[in-house]
């Protein structure tokens, strides 16, 4: 394929990211709990936001997207992986 040419697949894909990530599902963060992230990884996460100005979506919204898309994928192998260790008591 010649570089000048769009991959319509790559379009594809990051219209899909904005899709996932980069909306606001929820108002606000202000009933969420504060946690402490590395600060280079904040620092990324800002400016993604930032690039973002026009949907207006907010660091909260995009770490709450991150980990849903996380829990969604993964919430089998959580699951099991806390079974494994947690047996119950009776």
């Amino acid at each position: 394929m010649s570089k000048n040419r769009k991959n319509p697949r790559h379009k594809e894909q990051k219209d899909l990211y904005a899709f996932l990530f980069l909306i606001n599902r929820f108002p606000s963060g202000r009933n969420g709990k504060v946690v402490y992230i590395r600060p280079e990884y904040h620092e990324r996460l800002l400016r993604i936001v930032q690039l973002t100005r026009d949907e207006k979506a907010t660091l909260y919204a995009y770490i709450d997207n991150i980990l849903e898309l996380h829990f969604r994928e993964y919430g089998d192998d959580i699951t099991d992986y806390f079974n494994k260790r947690f047996k119950p008591i009776l």
